[in-house]
């Protein structure tokens, strides 16, 4: 399957979640990513802040956790996925295939997140600190947040790579101009964000393996038994 095959499944399924067509999941979904966002700057805020990382850092609050600017995207893509076949010619199909894992691994995010929002909705819980611990643990998704901490870091990699060879990235620096023309902007600047975040940093394996093993130390803490209720299972 090429990667625009991949990314118009992946968009089909992200048009597919309930809550754009349910209000008031809708409305708590956006409560639980705010919390999320803000869990995560708290979290991470000695990795964040370094000015080397605050590209990186806004890059995955902003491009790979959901929120209204994937929203966005997805609705441009919708648009021009159909009539796409032509970026393949004008884009590496490496290139193409990290934005689609990077929107993939957006979409996994917000899934999971919407089914903390069912819950909560079904309990009719406001978002806090307490019932997101209640909601992680009645929902039961650890296998599946560990997959997504891991597809982050896999995005990660293979856009450093990218960006280490200069063959690759100038070809996708070539592409801009065509792919600007051809109405495939959305798609080649939501890439390019990712390439643009890592480019201050020496390695990306310096931010990636600090975010990832205290987000997969988390998991493991919010699952793990006898945890009920405790709250400092979100603190590392």
């Amino acid at each position: 399957m090429s990667a625009l095959s991949e990314l118009q499944h992946h968009l089909t399924r992200y048009w597919a979640l309930p809550y754009h067509e349910d209000a008031a999941l809708s409305a708590k979904l956006n409560e639980v990513q705010v919390w999320q966002r803000a869990r995560l700057q708290r979290t991470h805020s000695d990795l964040f802040e370094q000015p080397k990382n605050k590209p990186m850092a806004n890059y995955f609050l902003t491009q790979l956790y959901g929120g209204d600017d994937f929203k966005q995207l997805a609705e441009q893509l919708a648009r021009i996925l159909p009539k796409a076949k032509k970026l393949e010619r004008l884009a590496k199909e490496t290139a193409l295939e990290t934005g689609s894992m990077a929107i993939q691994a957006s979409i996994l995010a917000i899934e999971l997140d919407m089914h903390l929002a069912q819950w909560l909705v079904a309990e009719d819980l406001p978002v806090s600190e307490e019932n997101m611990l209640a909601a992680y643990r009645a929902v039961d998704e650890a296998d599946a947040r560990r997959t997504q901490i891991n597809n982050l870091k896999e995005v990660c990699y293979r856009t450093d790579k990218y960006l280490n060879s200069f063959m690759l990235k100038k070809a996708f620096a070539l592409a801009k101009n065509a792919a600007y023309r051809h109405h495939y902007q959305p798609l080649y600047d939501f890439i390019d964000a990712g390439f643009t975040a890592m480019k201050p940093l020496k390695s990306v394996s310096g931010f990636i393996e600090p975010f990832c093993k205290r987000e997969l130390k988390i998991i493991d803490q919010v699952h793990a038994s006898g945890n009920d209720g405790k709250v400092a299972a979100f603190g590392v």
